[in-house]
């Protein structure tokens, strides 16, 4: 991470980029570092500047997004007030101009502020979850210098390893009909040919090397079209990323949740636990082991602005059949145990060893 911070050199438009690319991924869950970015800037904050709409609870429920848009009015729009009982006065329209040169500034300010921040809050936990971006600083150096990653770059990439391959690579022993050498050149003539989502060049463009990544799995596959299995490394490469990033966002929410939670009283923590179950079950039924979501669905998660919280509205849209569920559970168990009570039952002979019948002969005799 120091490394990250000593050669990350943020301007207002690549820092921006680098804030829009993060932020979904819950490095800033809710805005709130951009938010504090933002007052530190214009050292203010929107319960000074609007204290009639703070009194009337305008804000309890916004998150740090929610309350940048307000001070931003603030400080750079043209407002129209309406006077209230009492003097005081609300906020009724206004007009922000997003191309002024003073918006334009602070804007060139807040973002490498923000990331900033982002940087600094990083944790150990968190670098093991942001695997793929922030510890490739050749993938954040490359949206500094450029843009985002498109597919010249992963053409780029590969002849680059092409080139770095040694003497003995494009050596053939054993009768082979290729070198390791040959291979590697067939398998990068056929991503120069193959389309490629977006999804595909970012999960090429952060391995550390693709040919080997492609040729390690036509060894393993026993491909002998290699075009047909690199073609097949994309889907799986496509397919793989996009679990893994669902997951991040999930993982990374999830324990965002629970860090605020254990902040709050018992009493608040028990009356989250249903959320928290429900979190947890979604969190492990999204893991890329073990999951099995196709790649149009795992696009379709990721697309999403929140996922773990549109998945938990999604559960609690149809949550009335989990009482039904709860029910029929219960009358398996209790059929079970009859059925098992029923097999181990048996009638109580009274008198097992005849005793009764010995005693009546004995009172039959003078």
């Amino acid at each position: 991470m120091p490394i990250i911070k000593r050669r990350l050199t943020l301007t207002g438009e690549n820092a921006k980029r680098i804030y829009d690319f993060l932020q979904p991924y819950h490095y800033d869950q809710g805005g709130w570092l951009l938010y504090d970015a933002a007052k530190g800037i214009l050292k203010t904050d929107v319960y000074s500047e609007f204290p009639t709409e703070d009194n009337l609870h305008y804000f309890e429920e916004l998150d740090g997004d929610g309350l940048l848009k307000w001070l931003e009015i603030a400080k750079f729009a043209d407002k129209d007030y309406e006077q209230l009982p009492g003097g005081y006065e609300k906020l009724k329209s206004h007009t922000l101009d997003k191309e002024s040169p003073e918006y334009k500034e602070y804007q060139n300010s807040v973002y490498p502020a923000a990331v900033r921040g982002i940087i600094d809050k990083l944790t150990e936990k968190q670098t093991y979850l942001l695997e793929g971006f922030w510890n490739r600083l050749s993938y954040i150096e490359n949206i500094l210098c450029k843009r985002f990653p498109v597919k010249d770059d992963v053409t780029d990439k590969t002849e680059r390893e092409l080139k770095a391959l040694p003497d003995e690579a494009k050596n053939k022993s054993g009768g082979v009909e290729y070198s390791e050498y040959d291979v590697k050149a067939i398998i990068r003539d056929a991503l120069y040919n193959a389309p490629m989502t977006d999804e595909i060049i970012q999960a090429l463009f952060i391995t550390d090397n693709v040919l080997d990544e492609v040729y390690n799995f036509l060894k393993e596959k026993g491909y002998g079209e290699f075009d047909e299995g690199a073609f097949e490394y994309l889907e799986t490469a496509e397919h793989d990323y996009l679990a893994e990033r669902v997951y991040d966002r999930v993982t990374l929410a999830y324990e965002d949740f629970l860090d605020e939670l254990k902040k709050k009283t018992p009493e608040k923590i028990i009356d989250e636990a249903y959320k928290i179950i429900l979190f947890s079950d979604i969190q492990t039924s999204l893991d890329p082991v073990t999951s099995n979501f196709d790649t149009e669905q795992l696009k379709a998660l990721k697309s999403l602005a929140d996922p773990l919280w549109s998945l938990y509205q999604e559960w609690q849209s149809r949550d009335d059949t989990r009482m039904d569920d709860i029910t029929e559970a219960i009358r398996d168990a209790a059929d079970k145990q009859a059925a098992e009570n029923k097999e181990n039952s048996y009638e109580i002979d009274p008198d097992p060893f005849g005793l009764g019948d010995q005693e009546d002969e004995n009172e039959q005799e003078p």
